[in-house]
């Protein structure tokens, strides 16, 4: 296992192994305060490089704007990283003149939902940080092109930001416009541009299309942020769960009510959705690799390997990972935050085996208001039958396989940004890339609402829904980094996962196989309604692998017309209804999707709508509560 010490010189070997007890307090301390340091070597990478701009694109559609969204973050990054280290000065404000001269020039760009406000999170800082009252070193983004950067604040503001669209009283903050990420960074950017703009006096008193001033709208986001983030913490997060490329989007915002924000109770309440998240996250990765159900996770590289991984990242670089990989986009602006990690959080993403085996519950919103399950009005069902999904995760030092339990509903009950791409399966600590998980083929498209599932422990049982969109046959992904003696017995596929060993059965119809070079194997599923059965065992509990099949073949399995049932490893039996025609059931009770609890593990306890939450682990704890003061 992992040695003591020294214990900052070894950081970079905790992609291999994890350590093998709980970090004392010096050794977590000695992590924070390092940060500030790794976030010079990091920025230090780019030292002297050239501004290296990408090239507007074409629109995506006709009658758009030019796609610049690569193009913004090119200029940005450049222009944080050149001004932290005070170099270029003269070459940095002519791209942030040039960058704010061309949205103030093509209105459509501005405009573009998939374009201008993405990197903004980056501009707000290079503000606040080297504007004229800047806070790091005042005055590197010269008067002149500070003022052309307010002129593009004020006219993105003018026609996007709406007092009225900060309502929260009736919606609670669950309308959602666009998706959650594209929400979050359009209300996030209206936020900060406004609080800009009201602390200058040639734009204070100037009013917006719905007249209201650059404060008024201040003051009405800060009161809308408050909000959204007491309800995320009170009712499970993110509705594009556990996604590791959209919540980097989402999480921004709050990254910079928590730097910027003048309201103290902003800046308390956005730390606690941190605070949070990251607990959520730590408490079911390996090696900083997220597994468990997640949702907007496009079929290919995403699904398959760890690359695209930008929550990944940011952790690796609050646990002293990745020393050597110069930083991108939204990472400059966890970089620079003020945010910390609690020492209960980073415990539990250090230390993987002291965690044990357990289960974690938890439950989330995704359920739709009727007629608003798409683009670009989003509303969600509020009050008792909020939320109707059960995410499960089940996490042992050598895996972990989740899901999310749904009922079989049309696909217009979902809102879309939780029933795309839904993923769930398995991940083992083996290698970052291992995974088995069962996935329907959509082609060059998405899915959604593709399967639904039930899972006890380490057994899963997952079907191709009737009223999914998209989605093609039934096939399950091995892949080939992490897995190794692969073995097939009476209709079972076996393999061996590091320190642990999975079973896969397709229950009707037979199997082909199809290599995916280079990344792994699909076991393809003749009949594409058939149920799928995944099931891992730790080698610990087996004397060897041939025992572990022989386990695996003597477990009850009964199939018929309108049902499955199997009996697990661990003595459960689980009842999937292949028709479709009940809720599934695990010891003959059906599966509730509206438990009493938010949040549900041996580290992380939430009632449901209570915004109270208590994290622990071993002697460390963390409470938050976000209830009204």
């Amino acid at each position: 296992m992992f040695a003591r010490t020294p214990f900052v010189a070894c950081l970079g070997m905790l992609m291999l192994a994890q350590l093998s007890a709980a970090p004392t307090d010096a050794e977590l301390k000695a992590l924070r305060d390092g940060f500030a340091a790794r976030t010079g070597k990091l920025i230090g990478l780019r030292a002297g490089n050239p501004p290296g701009i990408s090239k507007k694109r074409p629109p995506l559609k006709p009658g758009r704007g030019a796609y610049t969204r690569h193009y913004g973050f090119s200029v940005l990054r450049y222009a944080l990283n050149a001004s932290w280290l005070g170099e270029q000065e003269d070459e940095v404000n002519r791209q942030l003149a040039e960058y704010a001269q061309y949205y103030l020039d093509h209105p459509k760009g501005r405009d573009d939902r998939d374009s201008f406000y993405w990197p903004t999170d980056i501009l707000c800082r290079i503000v606040e940080f080297f504007g004229g009252a800047g806070t790091r070193a005042a005055g590197r983004v010269r008067p002149e092109t500070e003022k052309l950067l307010h002129e593009l604040m004020f006219a993105y503001c003018r026609n996007n930001s709406r007092v009225a669209d900060a309502e929260f009283v009736k919606s609670k903050t669950w309308h959602v416009h666009e998706s959650e990420n594209h929400h979050i960074q359009g209300f996030s950017t209206c936020w900060q541009f406004a609080r800009l703009l009201a602390r200058e006096p040639a734009w204070r008193e100037r009013t917006f299309d719905d007249g209201g001033t650059p404060e008024q709208h201040r003051v009405a986001w800060t009161e809308y942020a408050k909000e959204y983030c007491r309800e995320r913490v009170r009712k499970g997060l993110f509705v594009e769960m556990a996604n590791k490329g959209y919540a980097a989007m989402t999480l921004k915002g709050i990254y910079n009510f928590h730097d910027f924000a003048a309201d103290p109770e902003l800046r308390r309440l956005s730390a606690a959705v941190l605070d949070l998240y990251w607990a959520t996250w730590a408490e079911e990765q390996l090696n900083g690799v997220r597994g468990g159900a997640a949702s907007r996770v496009y079929q290919g590289h995403m699904s398959q390997r760890r690359s695209g991984d930008a929550i990944g990242r940011f952790a690796d670089l609050y646990l002293g990972r990745g020393q050597e990989i110069a930083p991108r986009d939204t990472q400059y602006t966890m970089l620079t935050s003020s945010y910390r990690w609690p020492d209960v959080v980073m415990d539990m993403a250090l230390n993987t085996p002291g965690r044990g085996v357990y289960e974690i519950r938890q439950r989330r919103m995704g359920l739709a208001q009727p007629g608003h399950h798409g683009n670009p009005d989003y509303r969600f069902v509020l009050g008792a039958g909020a939320g109707g999904i059960l995410r499960y995760t089940y996490c042992a030092p050598e895996f972990v396989l989740g899901t999310a339990m749904i009922p079989a509903l049309p696909f217009e009950k979902w809102a879309l940004i939780h029933s795309q791409n839904r993923w769930h399966g398995a991940i083992f600590a083996s290698h970052p890339d291992a995974r088995i998980y069962p996935q329907c083929y959509a082609g060059k498209g998405n899915t959604y609402n593709q399967q639904w599932s039930v899972q006890s422990k380490g057994a899963l049982i997952a079907q191709k829904l009737p009223t999914a969109k998209g989605a093609r046959e039934m096939r399950v992904w091995f892949s080939r980094k992490g897995l190794t003696e692969r073995v097939e017995r009476d209709g079972w596929v076996f393999v061996v996962a590091g320190d642990a060993f999975a079973a896969v059965r397709a229950v009707r119809g037979s199997t082909t196989w199809e290599a995916a070079d280079p990344g792994g194997d699909w076991l393809r599923c003749t009949d594409q309604w058939t149920p799928v059965i995944l099931e891992l065992g730790r080698k610990a509990d087996y004397p060897a692998y041939a025992e572990f099949q022989k386990a695996i073949l003597a477990n009850p399995l009964q199939v018929a017309e309108t049902a499955l049932t199997y009996q697990t490893l661990a003595g459960t039996r689980l009842t999937l209804h292949t028709d479709h025609s009940k809720v599934p059931e695990i010891n003959g009770v059906p599966v509730d999707y509206a438990p009493a609890k938010a949040f549900d593990s041996p580290f992380i306890q939430s009632a449901w709508n209570s915004g109270l939450v208590h994290i622990r682990k071993g002697k460390r704890e963390h409470t938050i509560d976000v209830r009204p003061r």
